[in-house]
């Protein structure tokens, strides 16, 4: 079982990679070449998937990281096995969708490269038992929907679309992040079927509930929830096949796949209930009134699907069983027929060369299969039946029910937005009168509306038998959701119930609300008053720019003396508060010193002053530079260190060569004066850091000193396995010291190498 399950993230991994370089294929081999790679995945995970249809799992737990708690580790269960399906089965159906929608002169292999990738990383997300490996995924498909939106780079709006949802997406990835570290680390695993497993403990834990804030601000920026949900609209400058699987299928589902592994351990906290719920009906509302307010089709399209993510968002917050169940059917449904959605609209575009409501009308004429299939799915989104979505809206009613009064009421508010956009999507653009008489339109060809008739078939087959087509598949993904083994009865009728009665209100007055604009069907409604929360996001990026811009002038302005006491500043404050808090203070006895020592104490400032006073005359200043380096070199020898009294003489012997060579391009003597001012400044700031630098090694030397000699001498031999301490030292015990100071002599030997070269190349 493990190479297998592990193949189901490889062969789309394998294949992303390879495809870059398949251009010589041509448009129909690379399609054919993506979509046996996608075919073959999810045979494969059909295959794997009979063990989590009865309660079991396929699982892999292979160590990464162990020190930090990452491991590989995967588990395919019944709502795992729901989303890989939905990942790979749509994937198949957009492959072949975007091989009649894409031009054969596009960069064909870079798009199918990032849809693979993009569905491994999804794949990835949805069987990740580790937390920390799901977090790894969850950025990996920030990145591949980074380059899937702005496909048409050229485009600016794509582009400004791909940077918004790459910023807001990646902003909830570090919070998803701290979150997870705050909660493994509370509870001492990051595996969840651990957590889930001692539940009751993780929810009584201190950290749980800034944990569980993380994590929701995670999942609500990765599912487009209020106030975040601006990204999805501005994302509709992708291609259609994009928008039809990220937009409406897989990545929006990212956050609400991680409810639903969240759900069995934190459903029964005030916070869940209070931020899933409020944020969930929120959205509902939100996105459904915005979806009235656009002509686009897409837009009106993705405002839409904000709308149904946050009634499935809300049904996770309620935490009951019924509404978990109905929560995990529409994911399938929504998955479904908004898919097809999304696809009619990108033919209605390809065809008659527009998708503004503006412009279209009357398309039953020149398109009526499409017109067919829009119907149908569109008739699912409503929840009319006998389609998909009335069966899991008369099991959101039902749930509904069971709970306060405002929730029904709630329900009935967002089945009427539901119908009122549906209509809007339907009659605006497929009857009634053209709207503009140069839209000329056609039907499409038939492998462009294939994929479009799968998904409505599928829309028909579980509207009609649920119990056949849908239950099993169901009924395991809600025992894992639920934790626990869960029994539903899917039918398409269950008599003249209440729930049914609340479908029949929220359809009627939803068609009410669009026959009262039915004269401005093609229109958006007035404008709204403040600032949208697309707006706001902008205003937040200019000023943290704005921000930047400031900081970086003031600091990174091009003075060099600037640079210097900002770096010299910082370094002395931090060691100095770093020494001064330190209590362990000891008064220890003064070292005897004779006279040598006190001629070099002398002469050392001495020349350093010397160094300061002669700066406008090149020649000297260096030889009085060089003079305290060797000032230094005789304190080592007295000190007993010649290994640091010949390091010192060659690094000082190599200061000195490099400084001639660099002030071969220099005048010999600068006659600029500076400012009193600034020479004042300069003084203060040298004694400042002077007397830091001194304060510094004063507390050194009153501090115990232990040597660490006798560790080493112990350790070298088992431990670095050499005899010669010095060389253990080096290698192993200061291994990254050494390579940074070989690094640090690399580059200073190539900057010799280009003076050297340039002087020639100058004489």
């Amino acid at each position: 079982m493990t190479p297998a399950l592990l193949a189901l993230l490889g062969l789309p991994l394998v294949a992303a990679a390879l495809l870059p370089g398949g251009a010589a294929l041509g448009a129909r081999g690379l399609a054919w070449a993506n979509g046996i790679v996608v075919a073959l995945t999810l045979a494969l995970a059909i295959a794997l998937g009979g063990p989590a249809l009865v309660g079991d799992a396929a699982v892999v737990s292979l160590p990464w990281v162990p020190g930090l708690g990452l491991g590989l580790s995967l588990r395919l269960d019944g709502l795992a096995l729901l989303f890989a399906l939905l990942i790979l089965g749509i994937g198949l159906l957009v492959v072949v969708y975007a091989r009649f929608y894409l031009a054969a002169d596009e960069a064909l292999p870079r798009f199918y490269a990032s849809l693979l990738l993009f569905m491994a990383a999804m794949l990835g997300i949805v069987t990740s038992d580790n937390l920390l490996l799901l977090v790894v995924f969850w950025e990996l498909t920030s990145v591949a929907s980074f380059l899937l939106i702005g496909f048409w780079d050229r485009d600016a709006a794509a582009r400004a679309g791909a940077w918004q949802a790459l910023m807001v997406t990646g902003m909830g990835g570090l919070a998803l992040l701290a979150g997870v570290l705050v909660l493994g680390a509370a509870a001492g695993t990051f595996e969840l079927s651990a957590l889930r497993a001692h539940a009751d403990q993780v929810r009584s834990l201190p950290a749980a509930h800034l944990a569980l804030a993380l994590i929701l601000l995670g999942a609500f920026t990765k599912s487009a929830q209020v106030p975040f949900h601006f990204w999805l609209p501005s994302a509709m400058a992708a291609p259609t096949p994009v928008s039809a699987y990220l937009h409406s299928a897989t990545m929006v589902k990212a956050g609400i796949f991680l409810l639903a592994r969240l759900s069995p351990i934190f459903a029964d906290t005030l916070l869940w209930h209070t931020a899933v719920i409020g944020v969930g009906a929120t959205t509902m509302l939100v996105g459904g009134w915005a979806a009235l307010r656009h002509t686009d089709l897409k837009r009106l399209l993705a405002y839409s699907t904000v709308s149904q993510l946050g009634l499935i968002t809300m049904l996770y917050g309620l935490g009951t069983e019924a509404a978990s169940v109905a929560a995990t059917f529409h994911v399938l449904n929504h998955a479904t027929f908004k898919a097809a959605l999304f696809m009619i609209a990108g033919i209605v575009d390809h065809e008659a060369g527009t998708r503004d409501l503006a412009r279209l009308g009357g398309l039953v004429h020149t398109m009526p299969r499409t017109t067919v299939l829009a119907c149908l799915a569109a008739a699912a989104m409503a929840g009319i039946p006998p389609l998909n979505g009335f069966v899991s809206k008369e099991m959101f009613y039902e749930s509904a029910l069971d709970g306060p009064l405002w929730l029904p009421i709630l329900s009935v508010v967002g089945s009427t937005l539901t119908a009122a956009y549906t209509l809007r999507f339907v009659m605006g653009a497929f009857f009634g009168r053209p709207a503009d008489p140069s839209v000329h339109a056609h039907e499409a060809p038939a492998g462009l509306r294939l994929p479009v008739e799968v998904l409505v078939l599928v829309c028909l087959a579980v509207g009609i038998a649920p119990s056949l087509v849908a239950e099993p598949l169901v009924t395991a993904a809600a025992s894992a959701v639920v934790g626990a083994p869960v029994h539903p009865h899917l039918a398409l009728w269950h008599g003249l119930t209440p729930a049914l009665g609340l479908s029949a209100v929220g359809l009627l007055a939803g068609a009410a609300l669009w026959a009262a604009r039915r004269g401005t069907a093609r229109t958006a409604l007035p404008p709204r008053f403040g600032r949208t929360a697309g707006e706001m996001y902008d205003v937040v990026v200019r000023g943290l720019l704005h921000g930047a811009h400031v900081v970086t002038d003031g600091l990174q302005n091009g003075s060099l003396r600037r640079y210097v006491v900002v770096v010299l500043g910082c370094t002395v404050t931090l060691i100095a508060l770093g020494i001064g808090g330190d209590a362990d203070v000891v008064r220890l006895p003064m070292t005897t010193a004779p006279i040598a020592a006190w001629l070099l104490t002398l002469v050392t400032p001495i020349a350093a002053v010397a160094t300061a006073v002669l700066y406008r005359r090149r020649w000297p200043s260096v030889l009085a530079l060089g003079a305290v380096g060797l000032f230094v070199a005789l304190y080592f020898a007295w000190l007993s260190a010649p290994d640091l009294v010949l390091t010192q003489l060659l690094v000082e012997s190599v200061t000195t060569i490099l400084l001639v060579l660099v002030l071969f391009f220099l005048p010999k003597e600068t006659h600029t004066r500076e400012p009193r001012r600034r020479l004042a400044f300069d003084a203060t700031v040298a004694a400042i850091v002077g007397s830091g630098v001194t304060a510094v090694a004063y507390g050194v030397m009153r501090r115990p000193f232990e040597s660490i000699s006798r560790y080493h001498l112990a350790h070298s031999l088992p431990d670095g396995g050499g005899a010669n301490v010095v060389n253990v030292i080096l290698v192993d015990f200061r291994g990254y010291d050494t390579l940074g100071e070989i690094t640090v002599l690399a580059i200073a030997a190539i900057g010799i190498v280009a003076l050297l070269q340039a002087g020639r190349r100058t004489a």
